[in-house]
């Protein structure tokens, strides 16, 4: 375990007690505090200590990206054309303090008493620490720090300095510095960009006593943003205050004559506002009002209103392990971080890192559809809808997308994006992952399944279900040579080491999934909202042909087969490929795409991820236990897992199958992922489809959670170690408590009117009348 985040007096916070500068990197990504549109990785308000290399100052918003040409040595028709990279904004959270010339730094002098804590239960992030000076001066700092939840363009920090054997000038300079810059990639795809210059420019600074704010553009996407602050002193001793600005910082100078024993406080209240959400030219006077209203409710009214949000977080999801601190602490910690990484406003959605660092240069993949929603529908459905509502803001860039590759109908989502449109600059492993559209359908299927929200249906999902249909419509083909089945070639699935295959079993499956939410989706809004359904297929042209081809082609959808050995093939030509040497690849040589081309993975029969095994858990009422038997021992044998979404699905799938020892050990490698840095890169940013991944474990893995034909049911049982479980699930506007111990599984109603669900093969029915039912495992 790693030992810098293993306080575990409390499985609610993540604490520090140890200061090192040689993973500055990890801490800052651990330490990250944001809430879905604005993200502070976990620096200190001094900058950094002595190894400026070390770590970089990050401060992120949702989306807010620049763009520029892709450079290929060899472009062909239909390349991906700008890349988008979201940016490293203006710092606001810096705070230098000067004891007379002496700069506080934790690289120097003599630092007693350390402690930095992450509250999970109330969202701050607070240092304390005694500092003795070089020269002999000793001073008690304690500092608070939050981005608020409720007030999204805001964050405040609480700066308190008490000498504690000196009387004299104590100076605290606030600033927002605006000339950053983003991190730049090196040999690994995953981390960084290749922006090397300020991607912004400055329009405009202004510096007064009470209110300082930056306003900057972007360069190439043309978009702009306002950073403002402001500060509260509280304090007995007698200050001044200075303003001023340069070209790119600002600064104000609070100059004390500080005494010994008094303290010294400086609240200061930060606020970002963008041009997506508001007029260009009202950015400046935006912030200020924002920041006026901020002072008048101070600090404290945000902390209180901080730890209302999360304690209502916490009784809508929280997972509570009896007998393993650790997890607990790592559970509570990734849904969290789940959390403060979601788009909230329909416009925006899930990065890979969330928004605390840089890794896929903070674009948006089907991990947000097959990992981060479901840990939102079955929690916190409304930002579930709010997820797919980016997708549905999105379509017309989707079928753009299609028309460009050639299809006259229908809509292609891209494969990684931030605005919508497609910026993978390698298309094997990019545009040819057209599972992301079933992937999206499969999203809005399950929503409106989980919540009976027909009105979005109506509005947003159906258009996304017969769009995402129609592409799979003509991308594929009846093929004479299978038995004229409908086939689809030439595509990626989720195992990204077997690129451009023929019929990948987890494609074909998820398209006739597609298909038939479609159809089913067509029926329903016949038959009860026909105006609707008629505006619509006029809107896009939907006649009743196309739905008759789309039913030929679920009925006759192609699953590639061995009969040999009874398994599904993950496409038509795996078994034609040579065996990766695994007895031979050393340690080092993992994860395979750092350090093999892409064509000798290629050519092999290896697996980067749960393809074929993904499929066995989403799709799990198509296969038999012995079918999923054989194609689980098959692929495991054959999985590096080099990809963070892989091991959760593995577990989830030993649990179905019997094999619980594997399920948990699998489970340990998501657990505390970022915690205990597992991967070897949490420095770049958090893991969220692994956070989520490990949700999903406890709930449907050790749970047994299914929803099949909208009837929700458990099969759980007690992992050995474990004294009991818990967990929170919503489903169809009713929120239930589900305790597993070595007994027995409790069921209880904490909100809603009457459900009805499976336990095993046994019906159960809660409601306000018999609000609990026990029933032995």
């Amino acid at each position: 375990m790693n030992k810098i985040f293993s306080d575990l007096q409390s499985g609610w916070d993540i604490t520090e007690n140890l200061l090192s500068q040689t993973d500055t990197l990890l801490r800052e990504t651990i330490f990250t505090e944001a809430n879905g549109y604005l993200g502070f990785r976990g620096n200190f308000e001094e900058s950094f200590m002595e190894n400026k290399d070390a770590g970089y100052d990050g401060t992120y918003i949702n989306g807010f990206y620049e763009s520029n040409l892709i450079t290929y040595g060899e472009k062909a028709y239909g390349y991906a054309k700008n890349s988008q990279t979201m940016l490293n904004v203006p710092n606001g959270k810096v705070i230098r303090l000067y004891i007379d010339d002496e700069a506080f730094n934790m690289g120097t002098g003599e630092t007693e008493h350390y402690r930095r804590s992450l509250s999970l239960k109330d969202g701050m992030l607070t240092r304390e620490l005694v500092w003795t000076s070089p020269k002999g001066k000793k001073l008690k700092i304690h500092i608070e720090r939050l981005v608020s939840y409720l007030h999204r363009h805001i964050a405040a920090i609480r700066y308190e300095v008490t000498p504690l054997n000196f009387s004299g000038e104590v100076k605290l300079v606030s600033e927002i510095i605006g000339d950053v810059r983003n991190r730049i990639g090196k040999n690994d795809p995953r981390m960084g960009s290749s922006i090397k210059q300020d991607a912004m420019e400055t329009l405009f600074l202004e510096a007064e006593t009470d209110f300082s704010c930056i306003k900057r553009k972007t360069k190439k996407s043309e978009l702009s943003l306002c950073c403002g602050m402001s500060g509260i002193v509280d304090t007995e001793n007698q200050y001044l205050v200075a303003p001023c600005k340069d070209e790119s910082r600002l600064e104000t100078t609070y100059t004390f004559d500080a005494t010994c024993d008094n303290k010294i406080r400086l609240d200061k209240f930060l606020c970002y506002v963008d041009s997506r959400e508001f007029d260009e030219n009202e950015l400046v006077e935006h912030v200020r009002e924002e920041l006026s209203q901020i002072c008048k409710e101070g600090f404290e009214h945000l902390k209180t209103i901080q730890a209302e949000f999360l304690n209502k977080f916490w009784n809508e999801c929280d997972v509570e392990i009896n007998g393993d601190t650790a997890l607990q602490q790592g559970i509570r910690y990734n849904m969290f971080q789940i959390m403060q990484s979601a788009g909230t406003d329909g416009k925006t959605n899930v990065s890979s890192k969330g928004l605390s660092g840089e890794g896929y240069e903070g674009h948006y993949f089907w991990d947000t559809e097959m990992y981060v929603l479901p840990f939102f529908l079955y929690t916190r459905p409304q930002v579930s809808r709010k997820l797919l509502e980016f997708r549905y803001n999105t379509l017309d860039k989707a079928r753009d997308r299609a028309r460009e590759l050639g299809h006259k109908h229908g809509a292609l989502f891209p494969w990684r994006t931030i605005n919508g449109e497609e910026c993978s600059a390698y298309f094997p492993a990019g545009t040819a992952q057209y599972h992301i559209d079933a992937d999206i359908a499969h999203a809005v299927r399950i929503y409106v399944e989980a919540t009976n929200d027909e009105a979005f249906l109506c509005d947003c999902g159906a258009e996304i279900l017969f769009e995402t249909a129609r592409l799979w419509g003509d991308l594929g083909h009846f093929n004479p040579n299978k038995d004229n089945k409908f086939c689809i070639n030439c595509v990626t699935g989720p195992d990204e080491y077997n690129a451009i295959v023929n019929n990948n079993c987890y494609t074909n499956l998820m398209a006739a999934e597609n298909l038939r939410s479609a159809l089913n989706a067509a029926e329903l809004l016949k038959l009860k909202y026909p105006q609707q359904y008629r505006t619509l297929c006029d809107k896009i042209g939907l006649s009743d042909n196309e739905l008759a081809f789309w039913e030929k082609a679920v009925d006759n959808i192609y699953i590639p087969y061995d009969e040999q050995t009874g398994i599904h093939l993950q496409d038509d030509s795996f078994l034609d490929k040579k065996q990766w040497d695994f007895e031979n690849t050393p340690r080092e040589s993992y994860p395979l795409l750092l350090h093999y081309h892409p064509l000798v993975i290629y050519s092999y029969n290896v697996c980067k991820q749960a393809d074929m095994v993904l499929a066995l858990f989403l799709l799990g009422d198509l296969f038999s236990i012995e079918e999923k038997k054989r194609d689980f021992d098959f692929y495991e044998k054959i999985t590096t897992h080099d990809s963070s979404l892989s091991t959760s699905i593995f577990c989830i799938m030993a649990c179905e199958i019997g094999y619980r020892q594997k399920a948990y050990d699998y489970f340990m490698s998501t657990a505390r992922m970022d915690l205990d840095n597992h991967n070897g890169n949490t420095a770049d940013g958090i893991h969220t489809a692994n956070m989520a991944g490990t949700w999903m474990c406890i709930i449907n893995g050790f749970g047994g959670m299914r929803v099949s034909d909208s009837v929700l049911s458990f099969a759980p049982f007690l992992p050995e170690g474990w004294d009991s479980y818990n967990f929170h699930v919503t489903f169809k506007g009713c929120l239930i408590k589900v305790e597993i111990d070595k007994d027995s599984a409790e069921y209880r109603l904490l909100d809603g009117g009457s459900i009805t669900f499976m336990h095993n093969k046994e019906t159960i029915t809660i409601d306000k009348t018999v609000k609990v039912r026990k029933i032995a495992l």
